[in-house]
């Protein structure tokens, strides 16, 4: 091992790093994707966009996907590509649920942002029907009173104040509740509400509402979100787009209504369709979304060549195993700018070069490996299952043989067990930690100087 291998004294240069990659703000409605598509998904908006603009049945369409997997930065360019660069009509609308979910009802949040993006004249003037409907019906708003009260009227506009300022009377409240609560008085403010939604695109201009972060929300918020839209906004022309990952949204639905219900069906009542992220570059299969974005991040962060070159192998047998979210390329790059001496990487023995990069990897993605595996304990079976490594591709001479997995699966075979499966490699892979072949020291050896500073803590 080189001598340099162990935590310096402190020398602090001038050269500034990135802890977490830069994130550019989109400019709502304003920008598209243009140049700044980076993971190819243009083409997957200008279908979500024919399709909206054609077709005249409301559409509830579901964009799935795990959390991390760049849902948001699409949607939020999406509503900029629409008119810029599909050619859309639609007016479209921007609403971050999550960011909504301190009210009582998604009625008034939903009200005010399409408030916001309506044209002035007529569409407006048709609009302050709708707001009259919400300012009448939307629940009692003990939570919007209270926000109310903090925030300061300038946070909040249109029926939001309205309701908050209403909330504060309790003769309001006690009167608002019973109006909802009878149904006579639910269906007629419905009736009202969808009467001023078709009068803004009976000219035929539709209207599409993206729903963004609905599966982060309060499970009773986040459901009536559902509930608000098949039941107020069931209109020719009114179409949205819900940024969610539905095996989440389906959890918050066993939560408020039982382990026992069957979670798909009831959100069949409220989706129409659903799709799913290309996690591929264009129409190249084989072009991985997260090891691309890999590619870009690592430049713009300054990783080293040969941590990334590893990293990136790594990195692609990992996605064999399962999928790895862009978010997670983010804090796996995060914990490989924080390793000690990484401009010294490309110079230590190879054997730690792999293990290092293995040990980052399960940080992120696989905790109780990493914990594992810094106390010997871990098996080689579940090395395997996490690369997606196979016997087909151990067996040397043969079209399946994967050197890179002979070499990742002997060399922690050897770290962990003592032994590798071929014994005359053996003395081979001991090489690879030491030119004396001394291996017995390894794990103290990352554990002191590689792993035992920072903690990361979890995003919420």
């Amino acid at each position: 091992m080189p001598k340099n291998f162990n935590l310096p004294a402190n020398n602090f240069s001038a050269t500034i790093m990135r802890l977490h990659p830069q994130q550019k703000d989109v400019a709502l409605y304003e920008e598209g994707f243009g140049d700044s598509d980076l993971l190819g998904r243009q083409t997957a908006g200008k279908r979500i966009s024919e399709l909206l603009e054609r077709v005249e049945d409301p559409v509830v369409l579901a964009v799935d996907g795990a959390w991390g997997s760049g849902k948001s930065y699409f949607l939020k360019r999406w509503v900029g590509a629409h008119t810029l660069e599909n050619g859309g009509t639609a007016t479209t609308v921007y609403f971050d649920a999550f960011a909504n979910d301190f009210l009582d009802d998604p009625l008034i949040g939903l009200t005010g942002a399409i408030g916001e993006r309506l044209p002035t004249g007529k569409p407006q003037r048709t609009w302050k029907k709708a707001k009259k409907v919400v300012a009448t019906v939307a629940r009692p708003a003990l939570r919007i009173a209270a926000a109310f009260a903090t925030a300061g009227v300038s946070e909040f506009t249109g029926p939001l104040i309205d309701a908050a300022a209403e909330a504060a009377g309790k003769e309001f409240q006690d009167a608002a509740e019973a109006f909802w609560k009878r149904e006579d008085g639910r269906r007629a403010a419905m009736m009202q509400f969808r009467a001023a939604l078709s009068e803004i695109t009976k000219d035929g201009t539709p209207l599409i509402i993206v729903v963004d972060e609905l599966d982060r929300c309060r499970p009773d918020y986040a459901l009536s979100v559902l509930e608000v839209v098949k039941h107020f906004f069931a209109v020719e022309r009114v179409h949205f787009l819900f940024g969610v990952n539905l095996e989440a949204l389906e959890q918050i639905v066993r939560v408020r209504y039982g382990s026992s219900i069957n979670a798909g069906d009831y959100l069949k009542r409220f989706v129409s369709l659903s799709l799913s992220l290309p996690q591929h570059i264009g129409t190249d299969l084989s072009a991985s979304a997260s090891i691309h974005y890999f590619n870009a991040l690592s430049e713009q962060m300054g990783i080293e060549p040969k941590m990334e070159e590893l990293t990136r192998e790594h990195l692609r047998m990992a996605l064999r195993g399962g999928q790895v979210s862009l978010r997670d390329i983010e804090r796996i790059l995060t914990r490989l700018v924080l390793l000690p001496q990484r401009k010294e990487f490309h110079s230590f023995f190879h054997g730690y070069q792999e293990l290092i990069v293995s040990l980052v990897l399960w940080q992120v993605l696989k905790p109780e490996l990493f914990s594992r595996a810094m106390k010997r304990s871990l098996a080689v079976a579940e090395i395997e299952a996490f690369y997606g490594i196979t016997q087909a591709m151990l067996k040397r001479q043969t079209e399946t043989y994967i050197h890179e997995a002979y070499l990742l699966r002997g060399l922690w075979q050897l770290i962990l067990t003592g032994s590798v499966d071929v014994e005359e490699d053996k003395p081979h892979f001991a090489r690879s930690f030491s030119s004396h072949g001394r291996t017995s020291q390894v794990m103290e050896i990352l554990e002191r100087d590689y792993f035992g500073l920072f903690e990361i803590p979890e995003p919420s």
